[in-house]
């Protein structure tokens, strides 16, 4: 029974059509009424002239949580739903080609895309009386309108490599702030200036090309992989842990093409599998296994998929960061034999 690590697995999100109607729907921070976030790289990104294959992860920003407030504002009284309107400005294809930025939420990574958006929740809902629009806290000048609902998302943003060639000078240039996506409703982007949450990225000209390869190794009890050995069924007791095995993540730099530009770098890593995942933390080995796997270290009892985690800051040849895989019960009925879980582990500088 074994969890292995590989590297370089991508899991993409489906994506909806975009409508073509009328707009009625006006989202911003629920607690400020903001309507933009500029997430910033404010540290320099540093990047293995040797991860620019398509698809390496580059960098991970924090979970940024927003609660939203939704209101009607175009006449709209029958409700609607809300989404990430990507690329709402048209403007991440200026960014440089040997780079990608996108947007991770649910665990999935969303490459944006103009044109295209992802369902986030319920925006409004149907009022309880005509003079509901009268009430001051809707923010609405309509006549007639959806009632103000809340929603809460939490999501991140990646930076990836696409595999051309990165600028001669070794850093990317591009200066200002790029929009990641719109928060608006079902029928289409909202064009009032203003109007609707964006978020944006800016920061990207501090995103460095350097000389450092280092190797990347996975110890556990089985080489690569975590072995859990035999479990007996009948102990099944669902949210219990059956058996915690550990394991290391291994990043060497005394190789002979290691470089020599690796020294004071801080090392970052996200985990991220193409098996099923249940509240961003369990690896299921299967949908209805009945078990999944949760990966913890010490500052982190189950760590997300696709969350940045801090793995120490190069200071001589090898930096050396303990996991715990932990086999967890989801049912007092869990699938009998043998069974293998895959995990990707993607090394970064920051």
């Amino acid at each position: 029974m074994f969890l292995q690590f590989f590297r370089h697995v991508i899991v993409w999100g489906a994506l909806l059509g975009l409508p073509h109607l009328a707009l009625a729907v006006s989202c911003k921070e629920a607690s400020t009424w903001n309507a933009r976030q500029v997430i910033a790289l404010d540290q320099d990104v540093y990047v293995s002239t040797a991860d620019i294959v398509p698809g390496k992860l580059l960098w991970r920003s924090q979970n940024y949580t927003v609660t939203f407030r939704c209101v009607d504002s175009e006449n709209y009284p029958s409700g609607e739903d809300v989404f990430f309107y990507w690329d709402p400005a048209r403007s991440l294809t200026r960014i440089h080609d040997s780079i990608e930025v996108g947007v991770t939420y649910q665990s999935i990574d969303y490459r944006p895309v103009y044109g295209q958006q992802r369902r986030i929740g319920q925006g409004t809902a149907p009022p309880p009386r005509r003079s509901y629009c009268t009430m001051y806290w809707n923010r609405s000048r309509a006549d007639e309108c959806a009632r103000s609902l809340e929603v809460t998302v939490t999501f991140s943003v990646y930076i990836k490599a696409t595999g051309m060639p990165p600028p001669s000078n070794g850093q990317i240039n591009e200066n200002g702030a790029f929009d990641l996506f719109q928060i608006d409703g079902v029928n289409g982007l909202n064009s009032t200036p203003n109007s609707n949450y964006r978020a944006a990225i800016s920061g990207l000209g501090r995103i460095h090309f350097i000389a450092c390869n280092p190797q990347i190794n996975v110890r556990a009890n089985g080489g690569n992989a975590v072995d859990f050995g035999r479990i007996p069924s009948n102990t099944a007791r669902p949210g219990d842990i059956a058996r915690a095995v550990p394991f290391s993540v291994e990043v060497n730099m005394s190789g002979p093409n290691a470089g020599n530009q690796c020294e004071g770098k801080a090392l970052v890593g996200s985990f991220s599998t193409s098996h099923p995942v249940e509240d961003r933390t369990v690896i299921l080995p299967e949908s209805d296994s009945g078990f999944g796997i949760v990966l913890s270290d010490a500052a982190n009892p189950a760590i997300p998929m696709r969350t940045a985690v801090p793995l120490g800051v190069v200071n001589g040849s090898v930096v050396q960061h303990e996991f715990v895989a932990s086999l967890k019960w989801l049912s007092d009925h869990p699938k009998i034999g043998p069974f293998q879980a895959t995990a990707t582990i993607d090394v970064s500088f920051r």
